[in-house]
């Protein structure tokens, strides 16, 4: 009995793989053997190449992806306080939400794509997701919750998944007002609000789900660091969202945005004189730490702040103080740091650094594989894999954008490197093109 479900289920797979051109199943098989979260976006992205004609075989794609995309590491992406440092441990986990492989982007992401091949399996993906879990934030969180891809997906699914007859019917409009009975969290509030403005209802409509807005606002859980994420970006006409959920919090009011001493917080209320939030851990604390820093500016500026020129980058003496920097860079451990991820995310900055800064030729690509080598050693890969991936990503991002960068050789030494998800990358680049990281081109 059992041989018969495995063979079925291999005779399913091979069915789904063989409506994928020949030419992007590698492709497909590579994704599958990557983390869920990377899976799910490498097959998205190649739904939305449009380099498959087949629908029934995107629709497999997307569906798969949904399916993958629940075994991410992060639930749900979350944004970085207004004004707050990258050079701390929450610094490069501001990137890696933005990179949206958290489950709720990813799902919502495949809803959208859903909808341009089968809206009415849009519908049904919609409502097989199951409602997000937002733990209590305090004001010391650098982050708070970000699901407005989720509500661009509920709208456009609202305003293009019903047919004439369920519109009649008004099953739109209580589809929509069962999203608006589970919201729970502040953040829901204003993507939600502008799903409402764009619902495609009448006016008697609207009435009813506004009214059910309202009735659902005291029901919500609102913590200090929520409501202050409401106080940054309040969109024009939405003032009452925020008057009503002001009566249940004030926000965080010692949030100083790394300013000094007596500046107004970010929520316009002046700083208490307690410790500043949110709360961050620097990089570059530790002896060890600090004198990498020193040493690396050292090796870009010179005593008197001019900025070395490639020239002088090329002397026997700027070489020397490089031999030097590699071999304290090589004995530098995360023994001396607070975590192994700030020591990760300290150390590539390092490496990123010295590949901008050295030369074009053999002591350049020694250095970048001398940064494969470590990313592909350290254990984030298995524990953290997005944040992991993110100094890879920012790595071939910076030597893409460097005038004299070789983009070209990032990507062969991903497809060396052994890793999934770097092999995984390198092989959607060269197939479907290179794509800019959220990171590069948006903030939101």
């Amino acid at each position: 009995m059992r041989l018969c479900v495995l063979l079925a289920a291999a005779q399913l797979a091979l069915a789904q793989t063989a409506q994928i051109p020949e030419a992007f199943r590698p492709l497909v098989e590579l994704s599958r053997a990557a983390p869920g979260e990377f899976a799910a976006d490498a097959m998205l992205r190649l739904e939305e190449s449009g380099r498959i004609q087949d629908a029934a075989a995107r629709r497999e794609l997307v569906e798969e992806a949904f399916r993958l995309a629940v075994s991410a590491k992060a639930p749900i992406r979350k944004r970085f306080v207004p004004g707050s440092t990258y050079d701390t441990s929450a610094g490069p986990l501001a990137q890696v939400h933005n990179l949206k492989l958290d489950t709720w982007s990813l799902q919502s992401r495949a809803v959208s794509d859903m909808l341009r091949i089968d809206p009415t399996a849009a519908r049904k993906l919609l409502q097989d997701k199951a409602p997000p879990v937002f733990d209590a934030l305090s004001c010391d969180d650098p982050f708070f919750y970000e699901v407005g891809d989720f509500y661009q997906a509920l709208g456009a699914v609202v305003n293009g998944a019903f047919t004439a007859e369920e519109r009649a019917k008004e099953e739109h409009v209580n589809f929509l007002l069962g999203y608006i009975g589970q919201a729970v969290n502040p953040a829901q509030l204003y993507p939600l609000a502008r799903t409402i403005q764009g619902a495609s209802v009448n006016n008697a409509q609207r009435d009813v789900l506004w009214a059910r807005f309202n009735a659902m606002l005291p029901n919500l859980n609102v913590d200090d660091r929520s409501m202050s994420a409401l106080t940054t970006e309040p969109p024009q006409g939405m003032d009452f969202i925020l008057t009503s959920m002001k009566q249940r919090s004030a926000g965080c009011k010692n949030d100083v945005q790394q300013q000094a001493p007596g500046t107004v917080a970010m929520n316009g209320v002046q700083a208490k004189s307690g410790d500043p939030t949110p709360k961050l851990d620097r990089w570059w604390q530790s002896a060890e730490a600090k004198r990498m820093l020193e040493d690396g500016r050292k090796l870009r500026f010179s005593d008197d702040g001019r900025v070395l020129t490639q020239a002088d980058r090329s002397t026997p003496q700027w070489q020397q103080r490089l031999t030097d920097y590699l071999s304290a860079l090589g004995a530098w451990s995360a023994s001396s740091e607070n975590s192994e991820a700030d020591y990760y995310n300290e150390k590539c900055s390092v490496y990123i650094a010295l590949v901008e800064l050295i030369p074009q030729g053999p002591q350049r690509d020694k250095m970048l594989e001398a940064f494969i080598d470590f990313i592909s050693s350290s254990p984030l890969q298995q524990q953290q894999p997005v944040e992991w991936y993110n100094q890879a990503a920012f790595m071939l991002e910076r030597v893409r954008i460097n005038g004299d960068g070789e983009p070209a050789k990032v990507q062969e030494a991903f497809e060396r490197s052994g890793s999934p998800i770097l092999a995984l990358q390198a092989a959607l680049d060269k197939a479907l093109g290179a794509k800019p990281f959220s990171w590069v081109t948006s903030s939101r």
